[in-house]
């Protein structure tokens, strides 16, 4: 072969260039600019049992634990220490869940299952004796 003359498999490369440059920008365009990663002002909102309560998550493996759980969409356990007042973000309820200490699990003890309702209804005994709420079949339903 010649210096003048280009190799067929060359020239065929060559032509994907540009689509393989393409195709690796389009997962980060697709996010967008405006589509910001979850932070510990993020409100995470959790179904269980048709009754919604929510979060907010201070660090970032707890974090990445509840996105996993929003992406797959698989029920689970969502669990963290329980304190008195809405924290400013469970509005519906008068307790919320410390967010230092939330996360997605795969297991928890039945001791802390229940609904959001039952810990209102008896929050002294949920705060002061369980001090934890762990519901089992909890579903990750959006961020807010």
């Amino acid at each position: 072969m010649t210096r003048d003359r280009q190799h067929p498999m060359r020239s065929f490369l060559r032509g994907l260039l540009p689509l393989i440059a393409l195709v690796s920008v389009l997962p980060s365009a697709a996010c967008g600019d405006d589509a910001a990663e979850p932070d510990a002002d993020t409100i995470w909102v959790i179904e269980v049992s048709g009754e919604e309560f929510r979060v907010r998550v201070a660090d970032e493996a707890g974090r990445a634990s509840l996105a996993r759980r929003l992406e797959s969409r698989e029920r689970g356990v969502v669990t963290g220490s329980l304190r008195r007042g809405d924290g400013g973000f469970n509005h519906q309820w008068s307790w919320h869940l410390d967010p230092a200490t939330v996360r997605a699990v795969d297991a928890a003890i039945e001791l802390c299952d229940g609904r959001p309702s039952m810990v209102e209804a008896s929050l002294d005994y949920w705060t002061d004796t369980v001090g934890a709420f762990c519901p089992w079949g909890a579903l990750v339903t959006r961020i807010e």
